[in-house]
């Protein structure tokens, strides 16, 4: 299965580097606003002027962006570790894990600091944006231990969509494993969702672990170890392998 491409169409000029795999949205703004790009050779100081990327010449201190290939990175992130590119107060972030990868890339979605397991880190925006677009419903699978077991009702009320801080949720799927450990699968990607949902009908997370996105599991990978996907890879992203009743949704 592949991922389909999004038409070309006209985005910000800050936008288009960052389709290109240049770099960041922000840090595209700053390089814009320093008169450091050009648009056919024209300095463009405004991060908001529309672009076709494919079909103009953008340049960086006179170096031409080009789209740069796709890399797609499954890092098994650890506990303590930030999903961000640098930290104010110093703690390790995930890019200190990885090391130099060759390409800029961002992480797809986020997780916590207390929360350790599947980041998926890429320069394919495209993807990024269907993988976290809440109209797609792509699943993630998480391993939750709570300090006591969930009651009949309140697992009944995660998978028939529990209502949090006045909204809604989709439904969820709930599977106990052993003791107090369930896995849990959400196809919503809200701040801290399973620790607010599990808080919400009083319970406390010991550990949480995101073990699948889609179909694409950890499988082998300790914790800090990373490595890159292939295109089968890709593929079982958006793979369910618990669905969820659509007449549900």
């Amino acid at each position: 299965m592949t991922i389909p491409r999004l038409p070309k169409g006209k985005v910000s000029l800050a936008r288009a580097l960052s389709k290109l795999g240049y770099c960041s949205r922000a840090e595209a703004e700053r390089l814009i606003l320093a008169g450091e790009v050009q648009v056919e050779n024209r300095v463009v100081r405004t991060p908001s002027v529309r672009v076709t990327p494919e079909n103009v010449r953008i340049t960086v201190n006179g170096k031409v962006i080009t789209k740069k290939e796709y890399i797609y990175i499954l890092l098994n992130k650890p506990e303590d570790v930030v999903t961000t590119r640098s930290d104010e107060r110093g703690r390790k972030t995930v890019y200190d894990v990885l090391g130099d990868v060759g390409q800029w890339i961002f992480p797809v979605g986020r997780l916590d600091k207390d929360t350790s397991g599947l980041l998926l880190l890429t320069n394919d925006t495209q993807l990024g944006e269907q993988l976290t677009n809440p109209g797609a419903k792509v699943s993630k699978t998480y391993r939750v231990t709570l300090e006591k077991k969930l009651s009949t009702g309140d697992k009944r009320t995660i998978e028939q969509g529990m209502l949090l801080d006045g909204e809604r949720l989709k439904p969820a799927v709930v599977r106990r494993l052993e003791g107090t450990t369930y896995e849990l699968t959400i196809i919503e990607g809200k701040n801290r969702q399973i620790r607010r949902m599990c808080a919400s009908l009083g319970y406390r997370v010991q550990k949480l672990v995101r073990i699948r996105i889609g179909s694409l599991g950890l499988n082998e990978l300790e914790a800090g170890e990373w490595k890159h996907l292939i295109a089968k890879d890709i593929g079982l992203l958006v793979r369910d392998p618990f669905p969820i009743p659509k007449s549900k949704i």
